[in-house]
């Protein structure tokens, strides 16, 4: 475990504000999701200023997960610096792209059902693994085409983020009943998608700006004074997101212009998530010798926290979960309170333990899949050895 440790301390503080804020998210996310799963209505009190302020807290977890997500994409294909074929920050990330999206449909079945040939229109609906999976192919590929034009990189990551939140309004309001209910899913909630790439992707791009910036300028987010025009740019963003919207929309005059307007709680969030950063900036620089090594390596494994955290609260695959063993919405106050720091503490404990487990599985699961499939391996090659041997022989 002290090589585990030892591992995921970063060489150097410069890049530290990242994995801390990813851990801040997931956390934040497994207590959300605990919480929203199992807490019965009667306590969703918005005149609560517990509630509200939790509420408006978990409201903050998806942009800051996928604008910190698109912070290191962007970091580190520009650290590789190879050329784009050679880059493998390019190819990992295409990998990964195409195997969360992958991962997040598997994430939505039930094995029961499947092996009874029942199908659920949930099986193909959209989560946060499909955006994000969707936000790094989008990321590589604004990557790829500044390599080729030389055209800048921020033109790219700036103009598509800026694109895909000037889509959302119109994508609320049309109608797309005449796709299938496949394609439905990426552009509309109707259907029990949680998250569409539009607008989340957005986030990822504008994080991909924060990625260029902390990579030309490591210098300067080594100090503490980088913080203050991360928190002033959220300030403003967080106080004076409607007027600046528009009075966008009053200068230029496009019609389009008008759907920011409409939707200004995209830049709102924003503001918030540029002020959480400065946070993050500013402690981890202040505090960097006393960050436990174990919170980083929480923010280098969050896809294996939320595979892991949805098979237990949803129940999927199996079906049986938190969500059907306690109840949906059955707990009160303390309850949940009191469950969500358990849930949070069990992963924690998982993911210290986490390199021992993956040598366990390496080791024991390995060896017992090689030794099922030994005597399917020596019977094809004997079926292989007969075929070519009675072909030498007809020659």
């Amino acid at each position: 475990m002290d090589q585990v440790n030892q591992s995921s301390k970063p060489k150097s503080k410069r890049i530290l504000f990242i994995d801390a804020l990813r851990a801040y998210a997931i956390l934040m996310m497994l207590q959300g999701h605990f919480i929203d799963t199992l807490l019965a209505d009667k306590y969703r009190n918005p005149e609560s200023l517990l509630y509200s302020a939790w509420n408006f807290m978990r409201g903050m977890t998806a942009p800051i997960f996928f604008t910190s997500s698109g912070l290191i994409v962007v970091f580190l294909m520009l650290k590789d610096g190879r050329p784009l074929k050679d880059n493998i920050r390019v190819k990992k990330g295409i990998r990964r792209g195409f195997f969360l999206i992958l991962l997040g449909y598997l994430l939505k079945w039930n094995l029961g059902a499947v092996l009874k040939f029942q199908f659920y229109r949930s099986f193909i609906s959209l989560d946060v693994l499909h955006s994000i999976g969707i936000a790094l192919l989008l990321l590589i590929m604004a990557y790829a085409l500044h390599k080729v034009s030389r055209i800048p990189l921020l033109f790219y990551l700036f103009f598509m983020g800026m694109g895909v939140f000037l889509l959302y309004n119109p994508m609320l309001t049309h109608d797309w009943s005449g796709l299938p209910i496949f394609f439905q899913n990426y552009v509309t909630l109707a259907n029990g998608s949680v998250f569409t790439p539009i607008p989340w992707v957005g986030y990822t791009l504008i994080g991909g700006l924060l990625g260029w910036q902390v990579h030309h300028f490591q210098k300067w987010y080594a100090t503490i004074w980088s913080a203050i025009p991360v928190f002033l740019v959220g300030l403003t963003l967080h106080l004076y997101s409607y007027e600046l919207t528009k009075g966008l929309s009053d200068l230029i005059s496009w019609p389009i212009l008008l759907g920011l307007v409409e939707q200004q709680w995209l830049f709102w969030r924003m503001g918030q998530v540029f002020i959480v950063l400065s946070l993050f900036i500013l402690l981890t620089q202040i505090f960097y010798r006393f960050i436990p090594a174990l919170f980083l390596t929480i923010g280098s494994e969050t896809l294996t926290i939320y595979s892991v955290h949805y098979v237990l609260l949803y129940g999927t695959w199996t079906g049986i979960g938190l969500k059907s063993i306690l109840g949906e919405r059955s707990l009160n106050a303390w309850q949940a309170g009191v469950g969500a720091v358990l849930f949070i503490a069990f992963f924690v404990y998982l993911v210290y333990r986490l390199e021992d487990i993956r040598a366990w599985l390496d080791k024991e699961v390995s060896e017992k899949v090689k030794s099922f499939l030994a005597p399917f391996q020596r019977r094809i090659g004997q079926v292989l050895r007969r075929i070519f041997t009675k072909k030498d022989t007809q020659a």
